[in-house]
């Protein structure tokens, strides 16, 4: 039998992984004043950005285990929207009317595919 709450616990941490692991490669590359390779490989973001970027391929595959594939992937686009979140208030972006239709889209969509 299925468990739906770990499978919504793993789609959880696997869209957020991935969301705040672009985030994170972001503000890495944010904080270079020049794009060096020793610069790179010393920045903390860019280790945590991979280390969630990992976690996030990782619980993804878990899903494929649970899910059809056809249920799962597009499970997968919840990642845009905490990325609208995350960028609101990390990066202080603006949420414009757009951006709000789009995550409600989706959210809905993924709401509908998931029935």
């Amino acid at each position: 039998m299925i468990d739906y709450f770990a499978i919504l616990i793993i789609l959880i941490v696997s869209t957020l992984s991935g969301s705040a692991g672009a985030l994170a490669l972001k503000k890495g590359m944010n904080d270079l004043t020049e794009l060096r390779f020793k610069s790179v490989l010393t920045n903390a973001w860019i280790y945590l950005g991979s280390f969630l970027y990992l976690l996030s391929a990782g619980t993804n595959i878990l899903l494929l285990k649970f899910l059809d594939y056809s249920i799962a992937f597009p499970m997968t686009s919840l990642t845009y929207v905490w990325t609208v979140i995350i960028s609101y208030f990390v990066f202080k972006e603006r949420l414009t009317f757009r951006k709000i239709i789009a995550v409600l889209l989706i959210i809905i969509g993924v709401f509908v595919i998931s029935q």
